[in-house]
């Protein structure tokens, strides 16, 4: 037979699913077929080659031995085939990687580290798009966005935890020093909390409270559309704000921003990378994805995921 009269690859996967399921049945339902149809296929494709695939047992089938020894050849072969097309794929592959991000990540986070990773990948070509805000359910048309939601996800990167931060020079002028856990509550009823306006920051607050054993929220929050506005006036010395790890650590370290008490909550909401389901995963994106949750896992002091399975 030449390899031209042979069934198309359609038939051959419709052969593959069978052998796998052993059920016509199974085999439609996993397709998303008709049973007649599956059945039919395999007819056709028995009487083309002139062999018989399959043997019938009630409502199961079992591959014979001519149809074992076919089905080997042909994972063998579509296996070869898929190797050859992704390594000429990666041959060709683009190397450009367009990133959607949050304001308040891309600020207090990705921006002051992107030397790192040129200085590791000089051959990616980034370019960094702004969402608007700092919202959770927002993506638009770049390669990858990363978002900061309560939605669940495989692909999550980091949760945070929230705790209370302010500039030095503010905790000195509010005597918050030596503030037991027990007083901050207590304490920020009467001082100027800075939040955050995006779907789900007005529970940050709330959060925190709950978790120190503390009643409603206070009333009279001021909110901003971006976390970094609200951590910038903390620096700045205008009040306390709910930080979330990510967000403050550099600035815990460089001393801008002063920890308040011990306490500490999970944030509601997980940050999450997302790839765009309308194009293929680029050279550049894996890139950039691998070496974003390696940053994270180096450097977070929060729980950091590595079930991110499109990075690997």
């Amino acid at each position: 037979m030449s390899i031209w009269s042979l069934p198309s690859e359609k038939v051959f996967r419709v052969f593959e699913t069978c052998g796998t399921y052993q059920s016509f049945t199974a085999a439609a339902n996993a397709l998303g077929v008709t049973q007649s149809a599956v059945s039919q296929q395999i007819k056709m494709l028995e009487e083309t080659l002139g062999i018989t695939l399959f043997k019938r047992q009630g409502r199961q089938i079992v591959l014979t031995p001519s149809g074992k020894k076919l089905m080997d050849a042909q994972k063998r072969a579509f296996g070869e085939m898929r190797e050859v097309i992704l390594a000429e794929r990666n041959k060709k592959e683009s190397l450009d990687v367009s990133v959607e991000v949050f304001p308040g990540f891309s600020v207090r986070w990705l921006l002051p580290r992107l030397s790192l990773f040129f200085a590791a990948h000089p051959e990616v070509n980034l370019k960094i798009l702004t969402l608007p805000g700092d919202g959770p359910e927002v993506a638009g048309d770049a390669d990858l966005t990363i978002l900061y939601t309560k939605q669940n996800s495989e692909n999550w990167l980091t949760q945070d935890c929230l705790f209370p931060v302010a500039s030095p020079d503010f905790v000195k002028m509010h005597h918050l020093v030596d503030c037991s856990d027990e007083e901050l509550p207590e304490k920020f009823m009467s001082l100027p909390l800075l939040g955050d306006t995006f779907s789900g920051a007005d529970d940050i607050w709330a959060e925190w409270l709950k978790g120190s054993g503390h009643g409603p929220t206070p009333h009279g929050i001021c909110r901003y559309p971006q976390s970094n506005m609200s951590l910038l006036l903390a620096e700045l010395g205008q009040g306390v704000a709910m930080g979330r790890t990510i967000l403050v650590q550099d600035a815990l370290k460089s001393g801008a921003l002063v920890r308040l008490g011990t306490i500490e909550k999970p944030s509601p909401a997980n940050y999450v990378i997302r790839k765009n389901e309308m194009r293929p995963m680029s050279k550049g994106s894996r890139i950039f994805s691998s070496w974003l949750a390696k940053a994270l896992i180096d450097c977070a002091d929060g729980t950091i995921s590595q079930n991110c399975s499109f990075i690997r």
